[in-house]
């Protein structure tokens, strides 16, 4: 089936013009949203008007693309929707579930552009299915360490967030919990240790609910601060 519907979630005006101009000169059905919570609210809406493919910028007001995401994943009505994402931060296609691609913003919009019209023509939304029944954890953060993050530079922000989405990924599919970057620490209530570029965080989980919660964020002095 040929994407019809395309929500784009972009708070640029000039971003959201060219991306609705070509989405729609390609025959797709466009809505544009601001915010993250503009989004979430569109998304859950009449399920007949729901978007076959998301366009997402990492960067948001109130509600970012990594938390518009995470909310995605574990809601049984849209974790299958697919979600091409954009970032200024880093290219790197993010290897989780639902994410179809990455495009990086530059300061010329024109290449960007161009890899979403080829994004957009080579594109097939998945056929309608039942979402499987266990979802993903709820990655959540403590007050405090959401700050931390936030003082950190954008691409190893970006970094970071991917890793701890990864690393929910992982503990569902209850592969071993050690790697480079990730491991189990003893103690109860368990808990991982996601290392990113120095920065550590401690995620405590919680079974019963299935969440994996930040609650502490370790950030190296030599690091820049934004």
């Amino acid at each position: 089936m040929t994407v019809h519907r395309l929500l784009v979630v972009e708070d640029d005006p000039s971003w959201q013009k060219s991306l609705g101009d070509v989405a729609r000169a390609e025959g797709y059905d466009v809505t544009v949203v601001s915010d993250g919570e503009e989004a979430l609210t569109t998304l859950s809406g009449d399920p007949r008007a729901r978007p076959n493919l998301v366009v997402l910028d990492l960067l948001l007001p109130r509600m970012d693309g990594w938390e518009l995401y995470g909310r995605m994943r574990v809601d049984h009505d849209l974790r299958t929707i697919p979600v091409l994402m954009l970032s200024a931060a880093a290219a790197q296609e993010p290897k989780l579930g639902g994410i179809v691609g990455m495009l990086q913003k530059t300061s010329s919009p024109e290449p960007v552009i161009r890899q979403f019209r080829e994004r957009l023509r080579g594109f097939t939304a998945p056929a309608p299915g039942v979402a499987p029944a266990e979802s993903p954890y709820t990655v959540r953060l403590a007050e405090d360490t959401s700050l931390l993050l936030q003082s950190l530079p954008p691409a190893l922000r970006h970094a970071m967030r991917l890793h701890l989405f990864r690393a929910a990924e992982l503990l569902r599919t209850g592969l071993p919990m050690m790697s480079t970057w990730l491991m189990a620490l003893p103690g109860e209530p368990p808990s991982l240790l996601v290392t990113v570029e120095g920065v550590r965080a401690v995620m405590e989980i919680n079974e019963a609910e299935r969440t994996l919660t930040v609650t502490s964020l370790i950030i190296p002095t030599y690091l820049p601060r934004m």
